[in-house]
């Protein structure tokens, strides 16, 4: 494993960590203009085509945005072996209309989307600037991407075809979230999101009850799992985050949907909660003569390195030279397409926050030079320093 101590002795590697502590404000600054083009799942253009010219401008390779809408260059290495891959995704949950004007109180930026995820976005690109500003040279390439699709319904398609793409040429992939610094997840939790749709034959409620429902065969449905016991270890969960259907009060619903989340880190448990949810949705509406159509919106692949696997004691080892306390966690992350294409990878922090996915986010700026810092030492320790 590379000494990290050493690293920092490194002219190149000092005089880049230089320019981060010399920055902190381009940083901000760059984050802010990041936030304040607007880029929620599936309309990520604007931001893209920004980050495009950012790239550019840092003298990448191969600049391009791909079919899955990706933002991708490469900074070469000198040849000495595999690369590394690095991203932060473009997209908020935020809906168009939002506004994403950023406003600062003191040592906080506030504004929807500050943290997650535009702070890292930020990072990234300081990360490459301050590798051309110390003159860094690694070992391998590094493959960078901002890409599109990482919140909800997203479903980590881009990443996970930015993964396929490059996977037999990278050791690892180094995703970047905004918030908590400290952390180091190496597991991805694993979810599988349906979309459930029944129908039934509907009618007058005066006339033609009880004719069958498609919202009582949905309620008795949910209520069904409501009830499920899943492990607590490994951890599981469900959800029926939404419900829509029917039309007026005195119209016995013919048509009604839910958007069903399953999730665990284990990939057997979650195959048998979903099997079990299904099996419920599946009876009630048979029971309650209706018909259901099932369709798959989600699947995000549950996978993890150890904790003492070298990807991950890498980063532990630069949170020690960096001050910081290291929390190995779960989460589902971009990184789950790499964990699940069994690529190692680990998601890091940039700093603190607060309010996630809320209109009131907000991020600490004085913790911004040391998360760069981090993504950057952990960056060049994986692809080798020259």
């Amino acid at each position: 494993m590379p000494d990290i101590t050493s690293l920092l002795r490194d002219p190149a590697v000092a005089k880049a960590l230089a320019w981060v502590d010399a920055s902190s404000e381009t940083v901000i600054q760059e984050a802010i203009r990041v936030c304040e083009i607007p880029s929620p799942t599936f309309e990520e253009a604007e931001r893209a085509a920004y980050v495009k010219d950012r790239f550019a401008a840092l003298g990448l390779a191969d600049v391009t945005i791909d079919r899955a809408g990706n933002v991708r260059g490469r900074r070469p290495g000198a040849g000495g072996g595999p690369g590394v891959a690095v991203g932060a995704h473009l997209d908020t949950v935020f809906p168009t209309g939002t506004d994403v004007r950023v406003t600062r109180d003191g040592t906080r930026l506030l504004a929807p989307g500050i943290g997650d995820n535009s702070v890292a976005v930020a990072a990234l690109l300081a990360m490459v600037e301050a590798l051309n500003a110390g003159r860094v040279r690694t070992a391998g390439d590094l493959y960078l991407t901002c890409n599109t699709g990482e919140e909800g319904l997203g479903d980590l398609k881009a990443m996970k075809a930015f993964v396929d793409d490059v996977k037999d040429r990278v050791k690892a992939l180094v995703a970047l979230e905004g918030m908590k610094i400290n952390r180091v997840i190496h597991i991805a939790v694993g979810s599988r999101r349906y979309r459930v749709t029944v129908t039934a034959r509907g009618g007058h409620s005066w006339g033609h009850f009880p004719s069958p429902s498609a919202i009582h065969i949905l309620g008795r449905a949910i209520a069904d799992i409501s009830r499920l016991e899943v492990p607590a270890d490994p951890r599981t969960t469900y959800n029926v985050g939404v419900v829509r259907g029917g039309t007026t009060v005195n119209t016995i619903a013919s048509e009604a949907e839910m958007l069903v989340d399953m999730r665990s880190v284990d990939v057997q448990v979650l195959a048998d909660l979903e099997r079990r949810v299904l099996g419920i949705i599946e009876r009630t509406a048979g029971e309650g003569n209706g018909k259901v159509a099932l369709d798959l919106v989600g699947d995000r692949p549950a996978g993890s390195i150890p904790v003492t696997h070298p990807v991950v004691e890498i980063c532990k080892a630069v949170h020690r030279v960096l001050g910081l306390r290291t929390f190995t966690e779960a989460s589902s992350t971009d990184v789950n397409a790499a964990l699940g294409a069994r690529l190692p990878g680990v998601c890091l922090g940039i700093t603190e926050g607060g309010n996630e996915h809320r209109l009131e986010e907000y991020i600490e700026t004085r913790p911004i030079p040391t998360g760069v810092k981090n993504v950057l030492l952990a960056t060049v320790a994986l692809a080798g320093n020259v």
